[in-house]
This record gives structure tokens, sequence and C-alpha cells, in this order.
């Protein structure tokens, strides 16, 4: 084996591979530092004069990889220009007329070759060790001794090693170098070798305001206000990034170990089978090449390459899809000079230090298309994709304006578990008695579009009306992307169909088909195109049997009644098939983005040309609190406690006797006595059993909070505690103080 002379006293065993390759706008330099004794990292003077001796005959780059179990990431453009500065001052070593007078004899011949060779192993030196220029010195002094050379040149030498050290010097950050602060200078970030772009930490001065965990022990999160920037800093601080540089060395041993052909049961365009077929596959290569390393446990092997293969299938949103906070996903266009930026379900708009590469995301979004039976190219440039099992809907776009070779990529998350109710009353989105009315009118028939902008957790809140509508009812799920936590619902015994729906013009079909289905209760989510519009009117307006819940992006009932009748051109009629408009919104906050329910407004039926409404609920801002309109009259006092989320003192059957509902001709519901008298009760005791479910779900809460158990607010005890209260109702309605006795002995044995 070749030895390459690596500096003084020491040598590479084996040179590193290069190769100068282009990720969007950036040339990047590439160095494959497998089987070189060095330590794949500038502080290592080896390394430097590997990198550094490879650049000087290039043009600039502007990032500089060393490949290893550890991948180091230089981003300064400074270690290029460093590089080709020293090649400028070898041109001016090589130059003999810049060390020779007019005449030049034997004896002068002599003397400038070994100047030059003077010069040129001081260069040499300052290759390894660019932040000493002493080697300059060195070599003006040996040749000032040099008595034969005396006099010959003298003053033209002092010029070049002027010129020289002028030239390094001209690269501004040699002035900072030092032989402890090579990765620092030159911007070194670390990663293991699976993980994909360049990850950067949060800037220097930065606090931090909160840290949480991931689900699943995948990580933690922290999350930085920036000094100077209104953005806050996301950060994941992730278990591989910290892994001992053995395990890394074995898994790089693995990722490199060659094989002759795939196993024909890889089945690799199916990302959920490639997980699992990549985990096993990797799981038995590390045991096989463990070897002696015994004190690497099977335990540790199996997370290792189950790391390893989320790596490889999903990239950098498999850890992302572990943050349930998380609801937007953004990655830019080029991915190389823009991060990946974040929409956070508290703190809004987040930026990240996580910067990826045009070639991986092109290679990501092919790999996403050949799953679909798809293309993406240049003649398909736009994708829609879903990756189900980590709850994530993406819209690829490749060669977007501008950036000709680039990709940019937006991407929705849904929660991991389903939302209820009362975990938007633990947010505080709305009251447990708004929540309790509401409740009641749709388990009666009625229908309600959820109304509001992009990022206001409209589908979210559709999702939470499964478990109000209950178990004992039929529901049917028009959905076009999968958004709603199916499975998870029919696991706790709800009774519900998925449709899904990939055009629009598909919707109207699928609701006729669906109507000789029996009676149930349609979910339609996010309603946009007008055919769309138009099934779900027609399925409100059939609302005798099939009561309608929609997501629908507008900002206002005005905004949403012009979109149906005067521009997607469907008579006015048709609006008045829906019952209820649940406006959603978001505010910014101190604290981080609060999203709340600003209104319950009951669509009036008494009205031509300009509808009409009943506002049962509205936003106090100031309070940042919903609540009752024009719902209630009566003792004002109970009306105001009603409007809170603690509700433990509440007499049901006392307030219903003092408080009653506003009366129609006062501007109250007409839906409410409506019902009444459909179902033939008093209103009384419709107020009774909405009073009587809001203490139930503010008990939920309560013992939430006393508990610190968020799990209380989740699917699994939601679906036990409403079955064992609404079973009671059942047995003892109107006789709801025995309900409430029940409901607490029921609470009591947890």
């Amino acid at each position: 084996m070749d030895k390459n002379r690596g500096g003084e006293g020491f040598y590479l065993s084996s040179p590193a591979s290069f190769e100068v390759k282009s990720s969007g706008p950036l040339r990047v330099a590439e160095f494959d530092c497998h089987g070189c004794g060095a330590q794949s990292t500038l502080m290592d003077a080896r390394c430097r004069k590997c990198v550094l001796g490879r650049l000087r005959v290039e043009e600039e780059v502007d990032q500089v990889i060393l490949l290893g179990p550890i991948t180091r990431v230089y981003c300064s453009r400074e270690l290029s220009k460093l590089a080709r500065r020293i090649a400028m001052a070898e041109q001016l070593a090589l130059d003999r007329t810049l060390y020779s007078e007019k005449n030049e004899d034997k004896k002068s011949k002599r003397c400038v070759d070994e100047r030059m060779s003077a010069v040129s192993e001081a260069l040499d030196r300052i290759l390894v060790d660019p932040h000493d220029l002493k080697p300059l010195d060195e070599a003006l002094e040996t040749a000032r001794k040099r008595k034969e050379c005396k006099g010959y040149g003298d003053e033209n030498f002092r010029k070049l090693i002027g010129s020289i050290r002028a030239t390094l010097r001209s690269v501004g950050v040699l002035k900072r170098l030092s032989p402890t602060n090579y990765d620092e200078v030159f911007v070194s970030r670390e990663k293991p070798f699976f993980v994909e772009g360049v990850w950067h930490p949060p800037p220097r001065g930065a606090e931090l305001v909160e840290s949480y965990d991931l689900s699943d022990g995948r990580g933690k999160v922290r999350i930085y206000e920036q000094p100077g920037r209104p953005v806050l800093f996301y950060e994941l601080k992730l278990p591989e990034f910290e892994m001992p540089l053995e395990y890394l060395r074995l898994l790089d041993e693995a990722f490199r170990m060659e094989i002759e052909e795939a196993p024909g049961h890889a089945k690799f365009a199916y990302s959920s089978r490639m997980y699992s077929f990549a985990e096993d596959w990797y799981n038995t290569l590390l045991h096989m090449l463990r070897g002696e390393r015994a004190k690497i446990s099977t335990t540790d092997l199996r997370r290792m390459a189950s790391l390893m293969a989320g790596w490889l299938t999903y990239r950098v949103l498999e850890p992302l899809s572990h943050d349930d906070q998380i609801t937007d996903v953004y990655i830019p266009a080029p991915p190389e000079l823009q991060p990946i930026s974040l929409e956070h379900e508290k703190w809004g708009k987040l930026e990240t230090g996580i910067y990826l590469t045009t070639p991986a995301l092109l290679g990501f979004g092919e790999t996403l298309a050949s799953r679909l039976g798809a293309a993406f190219d240049e003649v398909h440039p736009q994708l829609d994709a879903e990756i189900p099992e980590l709850g994530m809907r993406l819209f690829l776009s490749r060669y977007p304006a501008i950036w000709s070779r680039s990709v940019e990529i937006a991407i929705r998350r849904r929660r991991s578990r389903p939302w209820t109710q009362p975990l938007f009353l633990q947010r505080g989105t709305l009251t447990p008695f708004a929540s309790s009315v509401l409740g009641n009118v749709l388990r009666l028939g009625s229908s309600a579009f959820v109304i509001g902008e992009m990022g206001t957790a409209k589908t979210s809140q559709v999702e939470t009306y499964i478990p109000e509508i209950g178990v004992q009812h039929r529901i049917v799920a028009f959905q076009d992307t999968e958004e709603l936590h199916i499975e998870d619902f029919v696991q706790y015994g709800y009774k519900l169909a998925n449709v899904r729906v990939f055009d629009p013009e598909h919707l109207e079909r699928q609701v006729n088909a669906f109507l000789r289905g029996g009676a149930s209760y349609w979910l339609i989510t996010e309603v946009r195109a007008a055919e769309a519009v138009r099934a779900a009117l027609g399925a409100a307006a059939r609302q005798g049997s099939q009561p309608v819940v929609a997501s629908f992006h507008a900002r206002s009932k005005r905004e949403m009644f012009d979109l149906i009748v005067h521009i997607m051109d469907l008579h006015e009629a048709a609006f008045k098939y829906i019952d209820f408009i649940v406006s959603t919104a978001r505010f910014s906050t101190p604290k981080g983005t609060i999203r709340r329910i600003v209104e319950v407004a009951e669509v009036l039926k008494d009205w031509k040309e300009e509808p009409r409404y009943a506002e049962l609920f509205v936003d106090d801002r100031k309070r940042d609190l919903l609540v009752s309109e024009k719902l209630l009259r009566g003792d004002k006092r109970l009306i105001n406690r009603l409007n809170g989320s603690d509700l433990s003192k509440l007499d049901v059957v006392d307030v219903a006797k003092r408080v009653e509902f506003l009366p129609p001709q006062r501007g109250g519901s007409q839906v409410i006595p409506r019902l009444c008298k459909r179902l033939a009760i008093d209103e009384d005791e419709f107020l009774t059993a909405i009073l009587a479910e809001a203490r139930m779900k503010s008990d939920l809460l309560t013992l939430a909070k006393r508990s610190g158990n968020v799990e209380y607010l989740e699917l699994p005890f939601v679906s036990t505690a409403y079955n064992a209260f609404f079973s009671s109702v059942k047995r003892n309605a109107p006789d709801y103080k025995r309900v409430m006795r029940e409901w607490q002995a029921w609470l009591k044995k947890l």
C-alpha cells in the first residue's frame, strides 16, 4: 500500500476519495474518509493536508463534507478560499523570476533553487497548519544565513515572502485561526452518517422557552427565543446524535456491506414494508458483524436497526412525526439555502436549523411516486402523496419558480391520536357548557359546518364530534385526505365507515349511494370545490335522517354565504339547510398560538336574500372566553358561572329552574324549541340534560388536572366515561339528580 506523507512525522494509511458534486445551487466537495487513518476532522492535521491539498486545484466550493461513521459538514466557503490562496501562494513560489536578478550564473542558480525549495517546504507545512505562518519567517531566516547567497536577490526574496504572506492573509479567516478552533471557524456540523442535510444548533444567546419529550422516547424538543428575531427556533435532540462511536462504526459497516442483489420480498415501493424490511435486515447484519463487540446488547442492536430504517425510509419526517404539537412542515426551495420551518400548535411559525439537499428530496419524491404508481419528473412536476403510517400528507413541487433545479414540499400532519372535546376544553378552545349544547343538538339530528382559516383546527374539531354523536349512531366519514383516526374510533366501538373521496365530483355520487344505507351521520372534511359544497348541502337538505357535520374554508359567516351563493352560484335556500355554523380562529399571544371557537351561530330559516342568525355563543376576547349570548335568560350570575370551565359546584337541577332558553321571538334559538317539540319534552328538561353533560365534562377536566394525567382526556377514557354517563341518562332521565349521583359514584371508583 502506498504511503502518503501527511506532514511532519505522520502518514495517511489511505488517501480519502474525493468528488465535487452539485447540490441545488451549491457546489459541494465530498471526501470519503473510510479507510483513512485520520479522524475525519480539520482538528486533525492529516485531514487538513488532505482537504486543503485537494481543494487547491478546484474552483471554489460552498461546503466540504467528510464522510465517515460520523459525517462532518464544513459550511463556510472560507475553507475553499483558503485552499485557493495557498495555491496562489504556491504559484508565486514557483515563479523563478521573482527570486533572481537579471544575471544568473551557476552560483546564483543554486541559490534560487535552494530558496525555492525552502519556500516550497514552508508552504507544505502551512498547508498542514495554515494558522501558523512562521515557516515563511524560517525560510527567510535560513536564506539569510547562507553565506554563498548573501548579497544575491535578498531584496527580491524578502518581497516574495511578503507577497506570499499578504496573499495568505487576504483570507480574513486566517487571522482567527488557532490550533484548536478549525471546526468552529469553518462552521463544522456533525451528524451520524445516515442523517441527511446540515443540522445547525440554536444561535448564540438563544433562550430556552419550552422543552418536552417526543412520543415513544424518540428524543426531545427544545424551543428557543432568538436574539433579534421575532420567530422562535425549534431544535430536535435525537438519541442518534448521542450514539457512541463504536455503535456508529458498526452501523456504518453494515450500511456499506456489499450484497449481490436485493431479496425478492423487500417490496421497497411500499414504505411501510420497506421500513419493516430494513429494520429486520439491519438487525440481522448488525448481529452478524457484532463479533467480539459483545458489550453491544441485543436490545441496542434492535434500536440501532430501527433508527437506521426510519431514516432510510422516511428521512427527517420520521422524528418529526413524533411531535404531536406540529401541524405543518414546510421545506422551501432550495433546501440548501432555506431551513425547514414548522407550524406549531402552541408557538405558531417556527424556524429550525435543518437544511436538506435537493438530490435527497428529489429521490424521496420519486420513491413516494413509485409507491403510488405515479410519476414525479419534468413532465409531472407536482405530486400529492400520503404517508398514513406517519399521519402526513405531502405536496411536492419540482423545479419551482426561480430555482430551476430544486424541490419544495408542504406537509400537513395530523395528531397521532384522535382529538376529543375534553382535549379542546383543556386548551380553552371552548367551554363545557358550549360543548354540551353542541353535542346535544348534534345528537338530535342537527347539521353543523365548522368554518375558519387554514390552521384553525377545523378538521380536528369535526373529529371531536364523533364521540359526541356517540356509539349508538352510525357515522359515515367522507374525506379526501386520511385525517380522521378511523381505526381508533372503530376500536372503541364507534360505528364508523370511511369513504375516501379522490375527486369532488365523485362526492355527490357517493353521497347518493349511501342514502340507501339507512339513517346515519355524515362527516365531510374540507369542503372546497363547488361540487363538494353542492353534495354537502344536498346531504344537509336530507337531514331528516342524514345530519351533516362538515368543515368549510371561510373566514366568516358572511364569506361562507358569499362563496356558496354568489361565487359557487347555488340557490340561497341551500344555505338554510345548515343549522349551526361554528366559527374558529387562532390568535398569537406571548405564550404562543391559541385556537378558539369564536362563535356558535344558528342559521335562522325566516329570511330572504340576506341570512339571519341567532348568535348563541360569542367570543369575549378580553377574557379569552366563549360566552353565551342569545341562548339563556334568567339569573345573570348563574349564566356567568356557566361560561367557566369549573362547574364542580353546579346543581344542575337547581340551575335549570333559575335560567331558561331565550325564546325565538326575543332572538333566541329556533332549533331548540323544535327539537323539544319533536321529543315531546319540556325545554327545562332539555336544559337540565345539557347542564348535566356540561358538569360531566367539567368533572373530566378536574380529574385530569388534579391527577396530572392527560390520559383522562384522550379517546380511550373519554369513550368509557361517556358510555358510563349516557347509560345512566338512558336509565334514569329525567331524574338527573340520580344521574349525577351515579356519575359521581363512578368517578370515585377510579
